[in-house]
């Protein structure tokens, strides 16, 4: 008896133990239950783990074209709908501080510092880590060396910083420091949206036409120093600041563009006497102008490939017809290496030319010289 006894009371242990854990698990769900409206809440208001919202990226990629691009994007429309987000609530601090970072860009880009600058802080308290955030407060920099100094700091071992970087990129080719600027650029702009390579396609272009330079280029080449087509006037600016090639024209003084566009007009430094100074410089422009500092314009030299092939009277380069006043500049930077022909056969000799483009035939110009 007692032994049955025993044994009903193990099997009632049995079965407490066993209703014990249920009710315990029954408990688990039963809070996980009262939880369930407010866990829906957050998942309304949040982002996706690890990803960014669509629409901010959309907006980044707006703001980031209207920089490149004055009035291509809704700024007003932009900083409204940035306002109406910040609104939500939600307890993604990352997602916010995002949201404020873009809505700190908007604010700059309408000319609004100081609603900028407090929210770029706003962002900064609601999630330290923020990029965007980063940018805009370089962007907000009293100086370049301040700008400097926040973009290396946070690109300093961050290698996914990326729009920190190629911000720094554009820092970087500011101060004269190309090979860096470059590699800043390289690092970053591959693995940002295209409004980016927009942004900075230009400014990476010029840092690598200016990669080998000993210094930088002054003030007065910087605006001839693009992807856009260099005027004639722009190519002797270019050789006069960049070069000590017209020094024996200008005696080492500072010429104006003008006078110094007429003056080398006069010595045939250009084919066309009748050409305005800005219009846009061709092929053939830019090879006659690099032969004739190369040459020093010394006729012997200068017309060597005249007398070379005077006696079959043609040209070795079809689109470059023999007795044009281009023909022994164009043969001539083709066979020292200054420039080049599109496909091994022909000149091209009637495309433009860009600043960055010449820059680099100037150079090697210079050096043969």
């Amino acid at each position: 008896m007692k032994g049955q006894d025993r044994m009903n009371t193990e099997r009632t242990g049995h079965r407490i133990r066993v209703a014990t854990g249920a009710g315990l698990l029954c408990l688990a769900f039963a809070l996980a239950a009262a939880s369930c409206a407010s866990v829906q809440r957050d998942v309304l208001y949040d982002a996706p783990g690890g990803e960014e919202p669509a629409e901010l990226a959309g907006l980044e990629s707006a703001l980031v074209r209207s920089r490149a691009v004055a009035g291509s994007s809704d700024l007003q429309g932009a900083r409204r709908r940035l306002a109406e987000l910040a609104s939500v609530p939600s307890s993604d601090s990352q997602r916010m501080a995002r949201i404020l970072s873009l809505s700190a860009e908007a604010a700059l880009q309408a000319g609004d510092k100081a609603a900028a600058a407090r929210l770029r802080a706003q962002s900064q308290a609601a999630w330290s880590g923020d990029e965007f955030a980063v940018v805009v407060r370089s962007r907000l920099a009293g100086n370049l060396d301040e700008r400097l100094a926040i973009l290396e700091q946070a690109a300093a071992g961050n290698v996914g910083a990326y729009r920190v970087k190629a911000e720094l990129g554009s820092a970087l080719l500011a101060r004269g420091r190309t090979r860096e600027a470059l590699a800043a650029f390289d690092a970053s702009l591959p693995f940002l949206d295209d409004a980016w390579g927009l942004l900075y396609g230009d400014e990476r272009a010029r840092a690598w036409a200016l990669r080998d330079a000993e210094v930088a280029p002054g003030s007065d080449s910087a605006a001839y120093l693009g992807r856009e087509p260099i005027q004639l006037v722009g190519m002797a600016v270019l050789a006069q600041a960049e070069t000590n090639a017209l020094d024996r024209i200008t005696g080492d003084a500072n010429w104006a563009p003008g006078v110094l566009y007429e003056r080398l007009k006069a010595s045939n430094w250009y084919a066309d006497p009748a050409a305005p100074p800005r219009a846009p410089a061709t092929r053939k422009d830019a090879a006659l102008f690099l032969w004739m500092l190369m040459t020093r314009g010394e006729p012997k030299v200068a017309l060597r490939y005249t007398a070379r092939y005077a006696a079959r009277a043609t040209s070795p380069v079809p689109d470059v017809t023999y007795g044009s006043p281009y023909f022994d500049a164009v043969l001539g930077v083709v066979e020292e290496g200054v420039m080049s022909l599109v496909d091994g056969v022909r000149f091209d000799p009637d495309t433009s030319v860009s600043g960055l483009d010449f820059y680099g035939w100037l150079m090697l110009a210079a050096a043969w010289r």
